[in-house]
């Protein structure tokens, strides 16, 4: 059996995840550094937020729609719409590092609406503005 060595850098950031820093007082500090690269975190944190964000509008329908007391097809349909949300959402988030965020804060805000009216279901994707 070989003997235990440190890793390298590149070694770290491979096992960790993402960009590792070494401090040679504390030992393995890790977290979120986007000076390592970070167009390929801005984008994958911007297309998971995206997604999200198709998540929530799509159950935030489902419910809407029971609490409206919807026949069961268009609930089903709000169900089965819940996936083309999440993949709708995951493609506006990747087109940039701001647009998951955007369309995150776009559907918090149609649902605050939403809710104000009455509790009507909202589109997605909804207006970024």
């Amino acid at each position: 059996m070989s003997a235990l060595r440190e890793l390298s850098v590149s070694e770290l950031n491979e096992v960790s995840g993402g960009c590792g820093k070494y401090n040679y007082q504390f030992g393995i500090s890790n977290g979120i550094n986007f000076g390592c690269n970070a167009a390929s975190y801005a984008s994958y944190y911007s297309t998971q937020l995206g997604a999200y964000s198709g998540y929530l509008a799509g159950v935030y329908n489902v419910f809407a729609d029971l609490a409206q007391c919807a026949s069961k097809s268009v609930i089903a349909a709000d169900i089965k719409n819940i996936a083309s949300y999440v993949q709708l959402g995951a493609q506006i988030g990747a087109q940039s590092a701001t647009n998951g965020l955007a369309i995150y804060k776009s559907v918090v805000s149609a649902i605050s609406t939403s809710i104000a009216n009455g509790g009507t279901k909202i589109t997605f994707p909804p207006a970024v503005g």
